[in-house]
């Protein structure tokens, strides 16, 4: 069993890790753009872990994406204040389901803005009309504010869990690498093409999320005073996150529509 001293599990730690990859990438393309599309009574043309194409041409729909990624990180963010420390495992899932959300956004608006491509951008444009390069520059400047938001909330989120700096940051790399591993591996599964859809998925997360191999970079004790939670070797969630990945794979890693 791979485990620190104080008894954490590696695989079960992945395998949250995996879970939250899942879901937010769930909440972007499929509960977002998808919705959004069906509700304007447009058709699915394609579904995957990072494309979608509908039939209807909407900004709102290039929002939905953005925006089921912030709600979805919202509501696991709340829901973490009222989940009882004692469930460790579900704390770290909501904390990290909040914290890929959060990555995946503001990095997203920071590069909408500085490319002139993405969700953000085509919605801003659809609504204004316009973009000047001033306008661009501040979307980006608040992306980066947002990101830099998003790094401080989870380097404080992981600290609370594993009060020692050096565990929590074994911690982030592990479910990065996790993540990242696992939207990769699902990407290459698409019907489609692969090389495009195997970067998207790439900077959705590995990149997107980068800050996590970096942080928490200071040895500090969580606010409340509390101390380290275990997170224990559990075969019932590793079980479940490879099945869910496995559907994963199959539907929005192969793609549909």
């Amino acid at each position: 069993m791979l485990q620190t001293e104080e008894n954490n599990d590696w695989p079960t730690i992945a395998a949250i890790g995996l879970l939250a990859m899942c879901v937010v990438t769930f909440d972007h393309e499929a509960l977002g753009h998808g919705s959004v599309c069906l509700a304007l009574q447009g058709r699915i043309l394609a579904l995957s872990s990072s494309v979608f194409r509908c039939s209807r041409d909407s900004g709102w729909i290039a929002l939905a994406g953005p925006a089921g990624n912030i709600l979805g990180g919202m509501i696991a963010l709340a829901a973490r204040l009222i989940v009882p420390r004692r469930a460790v495992k579900l704390r770290l899932f909501l904390i990290l389901v909040t914290t890929f959300s959060f990555f995946w956004e503001s990095g997203y608006l920071m590069q909408a803005m500085l490319t002139r491509y993405g969700d953000l951008y085509f919605f801003a444009r659809w609504a204004l009309g316009s973009l000047t390069a001033w306008q661009c520059w501040a979307g980006a400047a608040v992306g980066l504010g947002l990101y830099l938001l998003s790094a401080r909330l989870a380097a404080r989120a992981l600290l609370g869990l594993v009060p020692d700096a050096e565990k929590a940051r074994v911690l982030a790399r592990t479910v990065w690498l996790s993540a990242t591993s696992g939207a990769a591996l699902a990407a290459l599964a698409y019907t489609g093409s692969v090389k495009g859809d195997l970067r998207d998925a790439v900077l959705e997360f590995g990149l997107a999320s980068v800050a996590l191999l970096f942080i928490p970079r200071r040895d500090r004790r969580s606010s409340n005073g509390l101390p380290a939670m275990t997170i224990s070797r559990s075969v019932p969630v590793i079980v479940v996150a490879l099945i869910v990945y496995g559907a994963f794979a199959v539907t929005l890693g192969r793609g549909l529509g």
